[in-house]
């Protein structure tokens, strides 16, 4: 399978843009702190019948932001899906979206629905559906709060132990929260000597622990809080989409809001194998379960 990797600039930013395969096009949007390599394990299992785009979310990784404060927002991250089919003479495309990603896509159905063939918006952690009270928005809240007290590393360790079906028992603890963080910025440190020795490509972890920051500090926020879906834009769509969620994942902060919101527009929410990161947990059966949702929509 060839893989093409591209630079693409768009408002703001410049993107890394990576294409395999062949057929109508796939885009595949990656949830807070991944990049293209989250999906690495699902491209070859889609490429022979789907054109697949993956990239680096802007900000993130081999994406940087032309400068250091500017927009990330969701509605420019939904327009940045847009500017990759026009750079890559795609009309429409069907969109996959994990976590942040799913929010992305449901941004995308909102607004820019006449360039979708179909959406799937897997766990989008979209606590602002619910109840100000509701026990999903306060475990959100408490990791931007650990991250503004205690550092992003403490709070992307309980970032992580929020995406695990089962977390073992050092993420569930104090000083395992604490020794990964230290373990972390030692990474960290490592990798920039690496770098640095050997000028080599990062490694897919190097980028994705370089990402914290930006996901703590400034996507958490505008992603989970700040951003309101518009509820009537979406109800009123004509483009085939959907919610999903993980058999793995009730009770989790990406769980319910995919129920509530597929509810409330009437639309349905699928089922996937797995938990939130089902894509690697399980790639077979988790592309196994995207294309009988894709097949559908296209007969």
């Amino acid at each position: 399978m060839d893989i093409t990797a591209e630079l693409i600039q768009v408002k703001g930013a410049r993107l890394h843009v990576e294409r395999a395969g062949r057929g109508p096009a796939l885009v595949l949007i990656s949830g807070g702190g991944g990049d293209a390599a989250m999906y690495e394990e699902i491209v070859p299992l889609l490429a022979g019948r789907f054109t697949v785009i993956t990239f680096d979310r802007r900000g993130n990784s081999r994406s940087p932001l032309e400068e250091p404060g500017g927009p990330i927002g969701v509605a420019e991250q939904a327009e940045d899906v847009v500017s990759v089919l026009d750079h890559c003479g795609i009309d429409r495309a069907f969109v996959f979206g994990n976590s942040g990603g799913a929010i992305i896509v449901v941004e995308l159905v909102a607004r820019h629905a006449h360039r979708l063939l179909g959406a799937v918006a897997h766990e989008p952690p979209l606590v602002q559906v619910l109840p100000d009270d509701s026990p999903e928005r306060r475990e959100l809240q408490d990791i931007a709060r650990l991250g503004r007290e205690k550092g992003v590393m403490r709070a992307f360790a309980a970032f992580g132990a929020m995406t695990l079906p089962d977390p073992p028992w050092i993420f569930r603890s104090a000083w395992g929260r604490a020794a990964i963080a230290v373990a972390s910025r030692v990474g960290l440190l490592l990798g920039a000597v690496a770098r640095s020795v050997t000028r080599r490509e990062p490694s897919s972890m190097t980028r994705i622990l370089g990402n914290t920051d930006l996901l703590i500090r400034r996507e958490l926020p505008e992603f989970c809080f700040a951003y309101r879906p518009d509820l009537p834009a979406l109800g009123g769509t004509a483009v085939r989409w959907c919610t999903a969620v993980g058999d793995d994942s009730v009770g989790r902060p990406y769980h319910r809001p995919a129920l509530v919101l597929a509810d409330r527009l009437g639309v349905s929410c699928e089922r996937f194998p797995g938990g939130h990161t089902a894509y690697q947990e399980g790639p077979r059966e988790f592309t196994t379960r995207l294309l009988t949702i894709l097949d559908r929509w296209s007969s």
